[in-house]
């Protein structure tokens, strides 16, 4: 079997079919694999080949991480092994002895091979049972055949996938670049904005009625330190640039991941976790519009990527 293409990413959607033939028998294996959290393997076998079913799953799992994977193995005799039927004939002596029995008893019988091939114990078996050696390196070819053919096509939908989480990851970086410009100067935005509230207050109560002008001076001398206590607590609240930087960082972490192929949907999943967690960050410690509307488009970018993150193995 061929391996996975260094740097390709797969889709957990696909479908492989495969046929051959050998010794009078001919082959065909069909593979359809789904979404799934985990591998999931389904396999149905004809008669007799029960036993292949572990070592037929362990050479999927070498070539698929995750998906539901279901495959039904087809087996006919064909050319020379048309009619490979053979008689079970001590089932044959069964029905023999409970005909006698039925009609000593003076009961009429009547029995036709149609009756024997319909009953509950089979009076034929295919010719496979007892023979399975002959057709295994048979099964198990065809099965590689098919899981390559299966590989293909998760490959093919992966790389379509791959190019549209570049797309996407890169509308992210954008938001980001416009976002860094608007967050730079937060904090003495908001130290201004309070200096101008406490100013009108400060205004305000020189008005009042038996406030003097000296009095509202003594007011603002008294609370200047704590009007620079605030300022700096206000810029410890408001400043993203650590959410910004760890933002950044998740991106690049998946640029590389994209190149590098690969099992990679769980890995997705919690990157998608932590810049959710950086995006709700920048949401509640910037109230300036346009960053909370560029947030609300990277929360909407994220809510896309993790549906599409979904289908990556």
């Amino acid at each position: 079997m061929s391996q996975a293409k260094p740097g390709a990413i797969q889709s957990m959607t696909g479908y492989g079919r495969a046929e051959a033939a050998a010794h009078g028998w001919h082959c065909a294996i069909e593979l359809r694999s789904v979404n799934s959290r985990h591998l999931e393997l389904r396999l149905r076998l004809p008669a007799g080949l029960g036993h292949l079913e572990d070592a037929l799953k362990k050479r999927l799992r070498e070539r698929c991480e995750r998906g539901k994977v279901e495959g039904a193995v087809t087996l006919t005799a064909e050319g020379e092994g048309q009619g490979k039927w053979v008689v079970d004939r001590p089932a044959l002596q069964r029905y023999a002895l409970l005909v006698q029995e039925v009609t000593l008893a003076g009961l009429p019988v009547r029995v036709t091979l149609g009756d024997l091939l319909n009953a509950r114990e089979p009076l034929l078996h295919d010719a496979l049972e007892g023979n399975s050696e002959a057709v295994e390196p048979l099964v198990e070819r065809t099965l590689g055949l098919a899981a390559d053919a299966l590989v293909t096509m998760r490959e093919r939908e992966g790389a379509a996938l791959a190019a549209d989480l570049r797309s996407r990851f890169g509308l992210l970086r954008e938001h980001l670049a416009a976002i860094v410009p608007l967050t730079q100067d937060l904090p003495r935005q908001h130290a201004q904005r309070l200096r101008e509230h406490l100013a009108k207050l400060v205004s305000l109560a020189s008005e009042a009625p038996g406030a003097s002008g000296q009095a509202a001076v003594r007011f603002s001398a008294t609370q200047e330190d704590r009007i620079l206590l605030e300022i700096a607590l206000l810029a410890e609240r408001c400043d993203v640039a650590e959410e910004i930087a760890r933002f950044g960082t998740h991106l690049d972490h998946v640029e590389q991941l994209l190149s590098q192929g690969g099992p990679l949907g769980r890995k997705f999943e919690f990157l998608l976790q932590e810049l959710q967690r950086e995006a709700n960050t920048l949401s509640v410690k910037s109230s300036q519009t346009q960053v909370s509307a560029r947030v609300v488009e990277i929360k909407t970018e994220l809510e896309r990527l993790r549906e599409q993150i979904q289908n990556v193995e």
